[in-house]
């Protein structure tokens, strides 16, 4: 049994796709099937089950699942407490956040803030999609995210806290049939195309979008694409109209328009229990409280 073995079973666990974690990982999707049949081999038993395309963990792929989340999160730790012994304590701390927001008031401060208590330390950034976050926290690719509450509520391995409110807004292009109308709803748009990102095409996303529209008196056709980027795309483009998240940096461009509905979501902070270095510990609260700062000071 090797690491990477371990990650490809642990990405293939948050994806559930054995698709989507070669895409993740940007290699074939019988090299990610190879390994993991290596790790059954090993273990002697089955840690998925496949049934009309699904992709589910078995009972006991669940329980190895919990013993490898905790193993990488200990790992990690170990290794930085061995650096600090060792008086190697530069280190790197990898922070992610959901692509598509406009993080210019908070990434300067941020950087700010954390290299004046560690000058020494990198910090790098990820802005990636909702699963990936959540994979990347799993396997050990980023020691803390800012990402959707309902992404991470339900895994018993992270401590998340909540930050902000954030609101949705329907995102449409500046020649979309509508553009020139002010008194518009959400019920407006009943008949068109609405684009999701691929990435997250689940039950999550799906009823999401439903919950948003289901008070205005319909559910409507989904298309989905590659990512994020792409969804701007085909919204500029005029194929299609998205819900997003008010963050979103493209609401202001010049060949887009938004209609803000009457829907909010929970962004929360996230990073595995057992990632407690003074480190990470400091950038979950260096963020908490730029976050919470930034969306009390557009209350008042």
């Amino acid at each position: 049994m090797n690491d990477l073995m371990i990650d490809y079973f642990m990405a293939v666990a948050t994806n559930l796709s054995f698709t989507k974690t070669s895409e993740e990982l940007y290699v074939s999707q019988p090299a990610v099937s190879r390994q993991i049949s290596l790790l059954e081999k090993e273990l002697d038993c089955k840690l998925f089950k496949r049934n009309n395309q699904r992709t589910e963990l078995t009972e006991v792929g669940k329980l190895y699942f919990d013993l490898f989340s905790r193993y990488k999160a200990d790992l990690i730790n170990t290794k930085i407490e061995a650096a600090q012994i060792l008086g190697k304590t530069k280190g790197t701390i990898r922070v992610g956040f959901l692509e598509g927001w406009d993080l210019f008031n908070i990434i300067p401060e941020m950087m700010k803030r954390f290299h004046d208590e560690y000058p020494q330390s990198e910090v790098v950034i990820n802005c990636c999609g909702i699963k990936e976050l959540t994979s990347s926290l799993l396997t050990d690719s980023l020691d803390i995210a800012v990402t959707m509450k309902n992404s991470v509520q339900n895994y018993f391995e992270f401590q998340s806290y909540d930050v902000a409110e954030i609101g949705k807004i329907l995102l449409y292009s500046a020649d979309h049939r509508l553009a020139d109308r002010n008194d518009l709803t959400l019920k407006d748009f009943s008949r068109d195309i609405f684009i999701a990102p691929w990435e997250i095409v689940d039950k999550l996303i799906i009823d999401a979008i439903a919950s948003y529209t289901r008070p205005y008196g319909f559910i409507p056709e989904l298309r989905f694409v590659k990512n994020h980027e792409s969804l701007i795309t085909c919204v500029r483009n005029n194929m299609g109209v998205a819900i997003v998240d008010d963050w979103v940096w493209a609401k202001d461009a010049a060949d887009l328009k938004w209609l803000r509905f009457n829907a909010r979501d929970i962004v929360a902070t996230a990073r595995l229990k057992t990632k407690t270095t003074e480190q990470v510990l400091f950038m979950e609260e260096i963020l908490k409280d730029i976050i919470q700062n930034q969306e009390n000071s557009k209350v008042r």
